[in-house]
């Protein structure tokens, strides 16, 4: 009997979790209008912690980005570039033995700002890799390693200055929180 009470609570558990889904998208929808064709400038340093399965293993890296170009590099299209550096933690399942290392990841990313709350991006570059527990630590040694980065990516852009980020490239597939620092408020209207 007491799964038949369980059971009867599920349906009005669902509609409360829906209505307030529900509640939200008005707060959201002044937030989903195509801003990628305004030209504004993005003059962001951003720190990222990231974590997830690379290649053969997993772990987690922090990022650090500033920009190059905060104004884009096409005038009609609100996009900006950044330079991307970081440093993370790996361990990797190998087939005679697992092995952990640090990684240096450097791209440089073209974030387009599709909207107030998703912004899209691609990055090339290249990451480095020392292993932590080989008698070989250099990047070229056994487990060390140079590879080349190619990856997009997206934010969605939570609350000022905090967004939940994802990432798949030849890395592997990351997923993540990022923060934004001196972001620019828009100009306040003349009384």
């Amino acid at each position: 009997m007491g799964s038949a009470v369980r059971h009867s609570t599920t349906p009005a558990r669902i509609a409360i979790a829906l209505a307030l889904l529900l509640g939200a998208v008005p707060a959201q929808a002044a937030r989903t209008n195509w801003i990628i064709e305004e030209d504004r400038p993005h003059p962001e340093v951003m720190f990222s912690f990231l974590g997830g399965w690379y290649l053969t293993g997993f772990g987690g890296e922090f990022r650090f980005a500033f920009p190059i170009v905060p104004n884009g590099a096409i005038e009609y299209l609100n996009e900006s570039m950044a330079i991307e550096l970081g440093a993370g933690y790996q361990y990797f399942l190998d087939s005679s033995r697992d092995f952990q290392r640090i990684t240096f990841p450097l791209t440089v990313r073209w974030d387009f700002h599709l909207t107030d709350l998703w912004t899209v991006y691609g990055a090339l570059g290249a990451a480095g890799g020392l292993p932590l527990d080989s008698p070989h630590t250099n990047v070229f040694g056994y487990h060390g390693y140079v590879w080349p980065v190619a990856a997009v990516g997206c934010f969605l852009h939570l609350a000022q200055g905090f967004d939940f980020r994802a990432e798949a490239g030849t890395l592997g597939v990351l997923v993540g929180v990022d923060f934004t620092l001196g972001s620019e408020e828009p100009p306040a209207e003349p009384i």
